[in-house]
């Protein structure tokens, strides 16, 4: 239990008094009070956060594991008490660790390419295996992720997609969403990366002449045996945006994928020129800052202490 002399205690507590509209102000103190045993006042705190932010589903189900206020009612409580979800979405690698990792990651991908004396070949088509293996992995975090958060995503007719309990479905038609998502998503996905290896093996052959359509499933064996150690590389420089996505369940996972595509099919042209041109030696170096540096992580870092300063930076 808390104690009135607890200096972290008052700590937050003058943060909810200098900001009583601050929601993550409430829900940080809400947190330490239920890890302190305080699960009444905690509670307390938990309802206000969902009174200032009525969509946090963190907090939500926090107060429902707090307060018994809802009732084990289907199959995915029972899964969840097996494999301990809790925890495992409430896991945190710390961000400067995540920072860290990325660049270390970073500095490896370099070193890499000195070592094997990469072209750039190599680069666009380790680039294309990891926008498609890390695509695949990001549509898997993201459904799992808004399971284990008590949410569900569901296609609608107009081909988008809506976030709602998962106790209002039954279990049947959540698996059948995801089977579908997962259909959808590897004929429409699957296809802008078959279209892609079609115009990098123009420029950038790996097989045959370049004018033939290459054998897809082929070009994906032949990259992942190769590229490899990249894909791990790329997957650890973008562990901040994993980690945000199961943090996040609301947040439109199938987006991002996508986001990689886009800087992909850019590449095939300024590629193509480069290659037309003859440009390559120290270009190629430029082109893997560009690329795999962890700028991504790095925002995440400066947000988050932008976040911090101004829960607490007025106390």
């Amino acid at each position: 239990m808390t104690s009135k002399t607890d200096p972290t205690l008052q700590f937050y507590l003058k943060n909810v008094r200098q900001n009583p509209k601050n929601a993550t102000a409430w829900e940080v103190l809400a947190d330490y009070l239920a890890e302190q045993g305080d699960e009444q006042r905690a509670i307390k705190c938990y309802r206000q956060v969902l009174a200032l932010r009525p969509g946090d589903v963190e907090a939500q189900v926090n107060l429902e594991r707090l307060s018994g206020e809802k009732e084990p009612s289907s199959a995915f409580e029972e899964i969840a008490d097996i494999f301990d979800v809790d925890r495992m979405k409430n896991f945190r690698i710390p961000l400067v660790i995540q920072v860290l990792l990325a660049i270390i990651s970073f500095l490896v991908t370099l070193l890499l390419a000195e070592f094997q004396q990469w072209q750039i070949t190599d680069l666009v088509w380790s680039l294309w295996i990891s926008s498609l293996t890390l695509g695949y992995a990001y549509l898997i975090t993201g459904i799992t992720a808004s399971i284990m958060h008590g949410s569900v995503n569901m296609p609608t007719k107009g081909g988008g997609s809506t976030i709602i309990s998962r106790d209002q479905v039954p279990m049947v038609l959540v698996i059948g969403s995801a089977i579908f998502m997962m259909v959808f998503f590897t004929i429409h996905f699957g296809l802008f990366h078959f279209v892609h290896s079609v115009f990098l093996n123009l420029f950038f052959p790996l097989t045959g002449d370049g004018f033939a359509f290459p054998n897809f499933f082929s070009v994906i064996r032949f990259s992942l045996t190769n590229y490899w150690s990249i894909i791990l590389l790329s997957a650890v420089t973008q562990l901040p945006n994993f980690m945000q996505l199961i943090r996040q369940p609301g947040k439109d996972f199938m987006t991002m994928p996508y986001k990689n595509v886009v800087k992909m099919h850019l590449s095939i042209f300024v590629f193509a020129g480069l290659s037309m041109a003859n440009i390559s030696g120290i270009t190629l170096y430029y082109l893997l800052i560009v690329y795999f540096f962890p700028f991504g992580a790095i925002k995440a870092y400066f947000a988050e202490k932008r976040r911090e300063k101004e829960v607490f930076g007025s106390a």
